[in-house]
């Protein structure tokens, strides 16, 4: 097998076996845990592989072979931009729903995906089977490729892939933006679940596709680029790889496990619609819930969700978060918050920061990072926990 190591392909090479070696772990995991996130994350790195190993490949020198090699760059399907939208879709609906599993209703994404993945089938066959042997011209690449062989990469076909994985993406970046507030909704510490490397996994993505894109409209206005202008392209894809196999690899599945988030879109409307509105109900229940955020103190599990309080209330998720956010003006994570930071606050005027660390102060009235107990602490207070140390301490003198 020819491989010319030369800077171009040597640089490609290590992104590429990167790409394919987090693949096949991925896979392997998500086949021992039935996670489909993982084999969906599994297909979005071998796709990006496939993709680098066309320009790694051609410096190489497999284009220079007139053989099978330089028919292999052809026909192979290195061009999986139809793919790209849908998988990135499916994989964030797996990371933010346990339940998730395809049905037929999501057979309409994968229309274009698998009419692509049917032109590559045809171009194939019909070259082969009409045209070969082909002529011995450089047209044909010295007779190793026929008339339909760059079908795929025509600026309809590539414009066709480009919007797919634009509308693909703008879907994406609204679901995201609904599950964040579905996660201030109905969990406490969100710290772990707010999936901030997914979001700069999408913008990396993005970034990557964008960057293709204006190589694309670059070539169509210059007449075409240079093989090692384009190069770049498939540098930085290499890059963007190295940041999706990390961080999509390291993922905490154990925490995924709560997650049941399902995008407007994907909801099922009902044939009727009726608005149900909580009336009478709200007053005595708000002054329940009061009384039980006194009395047991349920804010001072770490990760106390709106099912357990609501399980606690003796009542559902949906009048509880309608409780919540009518009754007291917050979101469940807020309203939790607020409660631990009055709990820190009491301890602190009591002066049990001379006996222990703020830090574990925090823990013990129910928050589980740093992070999360100074942005709640600013955000009820209106200073940081230091600030107000301080400003306590000058008091009380």
């Amino acid at each position: 097998m020819p491989f010319d190591f030369i800077l171009q392909s040597s640089l490609l090479l290590p992104a590429f076996i990167q790409g394919l070696l987090f693949a096949f772990l991925l896979f392997y995991r998500g086949r021992i845990h039935s996670r489909l996130s993982d084999t969906l994350l599994g297909w979005l790195l071998l796709l990006n592989a496939i993709k680098i190993a066309y320009w790694m490949l051609g410096y190489a020198g497999w284009y220079d072979t007139h053989d099978g090699y330089t028919s292999f760059m052809f026909y192979f399907p290195f061009n999986n931009l139809p793919w790209m939208g849908p998988l990135l879709y499916f994989y964030f609906l797996s990371l933010s729903n346990a339940d998730f599993r395809f049905t037929k209703a999501h057979w309409k994404h994968l229309i274009l995906p698998l009419a692509w993945t049917g032109m590559i089938i045809a171009k194939l066959a019909g070259d082969f089977l009409l045209h070969h042997p082909f002529p011995v011209i450089a047209d044909s690449q010295y007779g190793t490729k026929g008339p339909w062989a760059e079908w795929d990469k025509m600026p309809w076909a590539m414009g066709i892939g480009y919007l797919s994985f634009f509308y693909y993406l703008f879907m994406t970046i609204r679901a995201f933006s609904g599950y964040q507030q579905y996660v201030k909704e109905n969990f406490s510490d969100t710290e772990n679940i707010s999936l901030g490397w997914l979001r700069n996994i999408l913008y990396l993505v993005s970034a990557g596709v964008v960057l293709f894109f204006v190589f694309e409209i670059i070539g169509l206005v210059t007449g075409g680029n240079t093989y090692r202008f384009d190069w770049y392209a498939y540098l930085a894809l290499g890059i963007i790889v190295y940041y999706l196999s990390i961080a999509g690899y390291g993922a905490k599945a154990r925490i995924m496990q709560h997650l049941h988030f399902v995008p407007v879109i994907e909801k099922e409307i009902p044939a009727v619609t009726e608005t149900h509105t909580i009336t009478d109900p709200i007053d005595p229940l708000r002054d329940k819930l009061l009384q039980l955020m006194d009395s047991e103190k349920p804010f001072l599990q770490p990760e106390l969700t709106l099912t357990e309080l609501a399980g606690k209330m003796k009542t559902n998720t949906s009048v509880m978060s309608k409780l919540i956010n009518d009754g007291t003006g917050r979101n469940f994570n807020d309203f939790i918050n607020a409660y631990r930071t009055e709990e820190v606050i009491t301890k602190l005027k009591s002066g049990e920061q001379k006996t222990q660390t703020l830090l574990g102060i925090a823990y013990d009235a129910g928050f589980n990072s740093k992070a999360t107990f100074n942005r709640a602490f600013k955000k009820y207070t209106g200073m940081s926990p230091r600030d107000w140390l301080e400003k306590n301490n000058k008091t009380q003198s």
